[in-house]
């Protein structure tokens, strides 16, 4: 049996690119909290979320990198509500919005690991394009007004955003405006949305919201 190719790319060298990435980025400031996962908590309530998302050819790995939120009191509320077969757990990793950094910064070259690139190099570009455009992105919708807009566009894709829009709601005290939208929301989608809308409902009943 033939040995690998010494420039050709396998697992352990997409591993090595991505740790080297998160090493960078906690030079920067970043948080690590896994190995492989880096955010910057905003205060309580709000992390800057970081998403290395990799993949790999027998050329080289290539980072796609996004920026966002994770909203620490949305993810756990919506979460701890959803029951049946689209249940998950709340998870620090999760974005609660974000977007790739080719639409927030569109001129920025690509992230391509070959077993020739400099990663040290590049790894400290990624690292300071979100230490500065994608925490500045992050930071500017760091709050539940700006926030609110963002998820409401993207309810049609499901994926856990119309939760997020409720519990958004809820925590911005627009409770009634909040049920409203669960009702609703429940009646043309229930197969998705009725494990998280029954038992929300039933908190709002509980707390005098009918």
């Amino acid at each position: 049996m033939s040995a690998a190719h010494p420039d050709l790319c396998d697992l352990t060298f997409k591993r090595q690119v991505v740790i080297q990435c998160c090493d960078a980025l906690e030079r920067e400031g970043f948080t690590r909290f896994r190995k492989e996962k880096v955010d910057w908590p905003l205060g309580e309530e709000f992390h800057c979320w970081v998403g290395l998302n990799s993949s790999l050819s027998p050329e080289f790995v290539h980072i796609s990198p996004f920026v966002g939120l994770h909203v620490k009191p949305i993810e756990k509320l919506w979460t701890s509500y959803k029951v049946g077969k689209y249940t998950t757990k709340y998870d620090r990793a999760v974005a609660t919005y974000a977007r790739h950094f080719g639409e927030i910064s569109p001129s920025e070259s690509e992230f391509k690991f070959t077993r020739a690139t400099d990663i040290e190099s590049e790894s400290r570009r990624l690292a300071r394009l979100y230490a500065t455009v994608g925490f500045e992105f992050a930071k500017a919708i760091a709050d539940y007004q700006s926030l609110l807009p963002l998820l409401k566009a993207r309810i049609g894709m499901l994926g856990a955003y119309p939760e997020r829009v409720a519990c958004c709601l809820y925590l911005m005290g627009r409770k009634s405006e909040s049920r409203k939208f669960v009702k609703e929301f429940v009646s043309a989608h229930h197969d998705y949305f009725a494990g998280f809308a029954n038992p929300f409902l039933k908190r709002l009943d509980e707390e005098g919201l009918t």
